[in-house]
């Protein structure tokens, strides 16, 4: 019987958190990673104070059964630092699940539905910085998937202008050979979106993200019966009633949730699975600050659902590849993920301070039309 022996956390710069989990196999071990913008030292507690002692002695195949006991321990519960603290145990169970068998994670959790994942590269240049630049040195790569999101004024007149301004101004240069995408991340009044969103019609978006906060969600009904332009949320989806009626309802086209805010790999099988039926695709999100292992954690998932669609994706830096090897190569538009074992990731440990040299770009941007 291999069980958990330690379990280690790296707190690390642009707000990432890594977690080891060390088994009573010798050298058998796993790795996690997270994110969390501004709250990152919550999840490190999270670990350290709440799941470790309660964890240590358990038995390494139990992933499902650690999860569901994790997330009972308190009376409140998923909350977005428990459930990225879960996400990392849950991550470094995965990988060690599969280096134990020789497995990778993809063949745990059913096979491969595609070869690789398509790419939803986010782009936040305005038309005055370089957007148009930028997409055609991406359309070079063969990407055709873009989340147009360039900073813009909040009030609602000067931002629906200016959001109608590029879909019109990118269809014009590139035509129907890009799909794009924008996020409206919740910012204006349920009236004041419907509005912006059907002057976008005419430019056949690939989805609009967040046209209400999750606090808003009902809205999605009525916005179905104004248009049919594809809608999309969950990225800040924490709590499974958030996607357990929005998805029968079928109100939306393209479920966004970031699998850490969740819970991790486990639960977001689960909501993938729940989507497919009535063909609501997934397009995970990468959060505001993309965490190398849970990303390829994501990759994983999209290689099995049937209803995935693209992953969004940042390229790593230089910082990041010199710690973390094996990460997924992007070719053509695809990310092509290895079949190593478990996520086939080699993270250098003594080189997980370079990562505190990242930077932080924290801006606060969830207006949530307050």
């Amino acid at each position: 019987m291999t069980t958990i022996k330690k379990i280690s956390t790296y707190l690390l710069g642009q707000d990432q958190i890594f977690v080891k989990i060390d088994t009573s196999e010798p050298g058998l071990f796993g790795w996690g990673s997270v994110a969390f913008a501004g709250h990152h030292k919550l999840i490190a507690i999270s670990v350290n104070d709440y799941l470790t002692d309660f964890l240590i002695g358990k038995e390494i195949t139990e992933i499902e059964d650690i999860w569901q006991t994790s997330q009972v321990q308190s009376s409140w519960r998923n909350d977005p630092a428990l459930n990225c603290a879960l996400s990392a145990i849950d991550q470094a169970l995965w990988d060690i699940k599969g280096k134990e068998v020789g497995k990778s994670v993809v063949d745990l959790i059913g096979g491969r539905a595609r070869k690789a994942v398509p790419v939803l590269m986010k782009c936040e240049k305005n038309l005055n910085s370089g957007l148009l630049d930028e997409i055609a040195r991406l359309q070079n790569d063969e990407i055709e998937y873009f989340l147009i999101n360039p900073e813009m004024d909040s009030k609602a007149v000067t931002y629906g202008r200016q959001i109608v301004e590029v879909f019109s101004k990118l269809r014009s240069e590139f035509g129907n050979k890009v799909h794009l995408a924008h996020d409206f991340d919740g910012r204006l009044s349920p009236t004041e979106v419907l509005a912006v969103v059907k002057r976008l019609e005419e430019f056949h978006p690939f989805f609009l993200e967040d046209v209400f906060p999750p606090e808003h969600i009902d809205w999605h009904l009525a916005m179905r019966m104004q248009t049919k332009v594809p809608m999309a949320t969950g990225k800040r989806f924490v709590n499974p009633h958030e996607w357990l009626n929005i998805i029968p309802q079928m109100a939306i086209d393209i479920l966004r949730c970031n699998i850490s805010a969740i819970g991790g790999l486990s639960q977001a099988l689960k909501v993938g699975h729940y989507a497919a039926p009535i063909s609501i695709r997934t397009s995970w999100s990468a959060g505001e600050l993309q965490s190398p292992i849970e990303s390829v954690a994501t990759g994983h998932l999209s290689l099995n659902l049937l209803n995935a669609g693209p992953q969004e994706w940042r390229q790593p830096s230089s910082v990041i590849t010199d710690v973390v090897g094996g990460l997924p190569e992007m070719k053509n538009g695809y990310l092509y993920f290895n079949a190593k074992p478990g996520f086939g990731l080699e993270i250098s440990e003594q080189n997980l301070t370079l990562l505190n040299n990242l930077p932080i770009n924290r801006k606060i941007t969830h207006y949530d039309n307050h």
